[in-house]
């Protein structure tokens, strides 16, 4: 496992009860990465969310 340290800048994941105002409230997070597409592992959906989880393209 690779375990390093960087800031989430932006999270365009509005459905996540983590996300407060385009930024990311979580104490820490995973993210997985296949092909081109990186995927939150942390994603959470908020009370009042119905959509899917968004994805990351490179």
């Amino acid at each position: 496992m690779n375990d390093s340290t960087t800031i989430v800048s932006r999270c365009d994941a509005t459905t996540c009860r983590f996300n407060s105002d385009m930024a990311c409230t979580a104490g820490q997070i995973e993210v997985s990465l296949s092909a081109q597409q990186a995927q939150c592992l942390t994603f959470s959906p908020a009370s009042d969310a119905q959509s899917d989880q968004p994805s990351a393209q490179n």
